[in-house]
Parts: structure tokens; C-alpha cells; sequence
């Protein structure tokens, strides 16, 4: 029987990808049961093939769930050739040419995008189960990216980081004229306020100074007397 060799690679990053032999009579969703375990994947979320055209155009789609086989209004009115389930697809359906291409599109959120093109076709060997990974490239990427911050573990500066990043800009843009028209506000009144009290102080001492000195002129003059 003949065995079908495919790339498949990470459309943002070609540099990672698997090689995975399955053969002519096996199905899509064999296919992409093959795929989540090359990448490591879940299989919790809903899947499309989509058969490709040389220049990565989408066509004809091969979903993996059957609540995903209704078109909506929009691909109604583009009149999209109605959807094809992967369970009851057989690859050799859709190989029309010795470089095939399909788009693999997993979790319609996270949007991960597969390449995958047919390398070359082989024949059956009696050591491998098919489908199978014969080629391991790149480490492939966590599914879930993102990763809840506890603010509570984080540094003071890193918390007051996240603390501002709650704010509204609008908010922030305020609160940071505000604090800064009432520093510059406080550091001129502060100066102007220690000017006038240095210049004030110096006056009295002055003037006691010189208090000093008269009171004390006519009391020598008498002693000389």
C-alpha cells in the first residue's frame, strides 16, 4: 500500500517540524491525531484541514467535529463548497498532485497554523504503525502561551508595575500631572519659603546686633568719664 510522507511545519516558524508517514487509505483525522501528538498537544479544541492550492491559498475544508460542518451566512454567500468530516475522509481523496499541501488550523482562539506539504510517497514498511513520526525537528512550542501572574509573588517594583497597568491611561496621564505639577509646586514654595526665612533671620540678627551696640556705646562713654 502506498505510504504518504508529509512536512509538517509551524507556519511562524518553518524551522520546527515533524515528518509523518501515513498511508493512502487512512483518514484526516487520523492524520490530525498524529499531528497533536508530534506537537505535543491536547486535542481539546476543534481542527481543520484545508486542501491548499502551491501558494498557501485555502480551499476546500475537512473538519474534525460535526457541530462544525454547517456553514455559516458568510461562506453561504461566498458559496464554499460544503465541509467535509475528518473521520470520514480518506487522504488519497485530496491528492491531486506529488507535492500536495493542506493547512492544519487548531483551536480556532489560539490559532495555531501547520503547513504541510507531501515530501513523496513510499512504500509500506512492516516495522512501523502507521500513522508514524519519522522525523523530529525543533522543539515544539507550549500550547498555552500565556501564564496567570499572581501580583501577591511578585517584587515591589514589579507589583507596582502591574498595579499601574490597571489603571485607565486617561487616569494615569492625570495622576502623573498632578503629582508632578505639585512637586515642582512644593520644591518653589519650599525655596522661596527658605529664602525668605534665611533673608528674615539675617535682618534680626542684624538689627539685634546693632541694638546691641548702641545700648551699650553710652554706657563706655559714661565709664570713661
Amino acid at each position: 500500500m502506498a505510504i504518504y510522507r508529509f512536512k509538517v511545519c509551524l507556519e511562524d516558524n518553518e524551522d520546527i517540524f515533524r515528518d509523518i508517514d501515513i498511508k493512502s487509505s487512512q483518514t484526516f483525522e487520523e492524520l490530525h491525531n498524529s499531528i497533536q501528538e508530534a506537537f505535543k498537544f491536547d486535542d481539546k479544541h476543534s481542527a481543520s484541514f484545508f486542501v491548499s492550492d502551491d501558494y498557501w491559498r485555502k480551499n476546500q475544508e475537512i473538519t474534525l467535529k460535526k457541530e462544525d460542518l454547517p456553514l455559516d451566512e458568510e461562506e453561504i454567500r461566498k458559496k464554499v463548497d460544503p465541509k467535509k468530516l475528518m473521520g470520514e475522509t480518506k487522504i488519497a481523496k485530496f491528492i491531486e498532485q506529488p507535492h500536495q499541501r493542506f493547512i492544519y488550523v487548531f483551536d480556532t482562539v489560539a490559532q495555531w497554523s501547520f503547513l504541510i506539504e507531501m515530501l513523496k510517497i513510499t512504500e509500506e514498511s512492516p516495522k512501523l504503525k502507521y500513522p508514524a513520526i519519522t522525523r523530529s525537528i525543533g522543539t515544539a512550542p507550549k500550547q498555552y502561551k500565556q501564564v496567570p501572574i499572581i501580583k501577591e509573588e511578585l517584587s515591589p517594583d514589579l507589583a507596582m508595575a502591574a498595579l499601574l497597568s490597571d489603571l485607565d491611561t486617561a487616569d494615569d496621564e492625570e495622576v502623573y500631572k498632578t503629582i508632578d505639577k505639585a512637586e515642582e509646586g512644593v520644591e518653589e514654595e519650599d525655596l522661596e519659603g527658605l529664602e525668605g526665612s534665611e533673608g528674615e533671620e539675617q535682618e534680626s540678627e542684624e538689627e539685634d546686633f546693632n541694638d546691641s551696640d548702641g545700648e551699650s556705646g553710652p554706657a563706655d562713654d559714661h565709664h570713661e568719664d
